[in-house]
């Protein structure tokens, strides 16, 4: 399993979404091997579905029939355009954001991949399915993470995230809701089961909590 075309041909946050079958992405989490794609596994809890060799190979057939795979000379196969940008995001990944954005009655979640060179946004959707966008080259993913928490407490009134941060060493966690007229975050201490919040924040000063909290 190889990737064909380097990962520059990415789609473009909010303008271009593609979404992939459990197949398919169980494929895509198979192309690397290492930490970095371990660490992907299990931040998707897909420890299961990547043994899963019909799966993939099911997933892979698709991937072909979708011009998002081909075979080369040699007689392997490769994924290619926006499939090797993901797949390189899960593989190659540096960093992991985790964000959950809930409301009284339902979650929605994002992951946030940043590997060299590609930024991926990934959220999952029905039967397994899993749409990808890439970050908006404009801004850095501290940016882009609090464009994302804006946007949905503005649709959702009383509206809260909840953001895991991690690397290969490290996780953070960061509780974001909105008082009236400021933001207020909230750093939980699992060991004493308490939460030390921050209040009074406006957006510059939330962005500067993200940031922070990304390490």
């Amino acid at each position: 399993m190889t990737v064909q075309d380097p990962p520059q041909k990415e789609p473009r946050l909010g303008v271009d979404v593609i979404g992939f079958g459990v197949g398919e992405f169980a494929y895509l989490l198979n192309v690397f091997e290492g930490p970095a794609r371990d660490r992907s596994v299990s931040t998707f809890r897909a420890e299961e579905m990547i043994d899963d060799v019909t799966l993939s190979t099911a997933g892979a057939s698709s991937l072909l029939a979708r011009d998002l795979a081909a075979i080369d000379a040699d007689g392997d196969l490769g994924v290619k355009g926006v499939a090797a940008a993901v797949a390189s995001a899960l593989g190659q990944a540096t960093r992991w954001t985790e964000i959950s954005l809930l409301t009284s009655e339902a979650v929605d979640n994002v992951v946030l991949l940043e590997a060299p060179g590609v930024s991926i946004m990934l959220q999952p959707r029905l039967l397994g399915t899993w749409f990808a966008f890439a970050q908006d080259p404009q801004l850095s993913s501290a940016e882009a993470t609090l464009r994302l928490v804006r946007q949905h407490v503005e649709r959702n009134h009383g509206g809260t995230a909840y953001l895991v941060f991690k690397t290969l060493a490290t996780e953070q966690h960061l509780l974001i809701r909105r008082g009236e007229s400021s933001w207020i975050t909230g750093v939980p201490d699992f060991d004493k089961d308490e939460v030390a919040e921050t209040p009074g924040l406006d957006n510059a000063g939330l962005l500067v909590a993200i940031e922070d909290a990304r390490g």
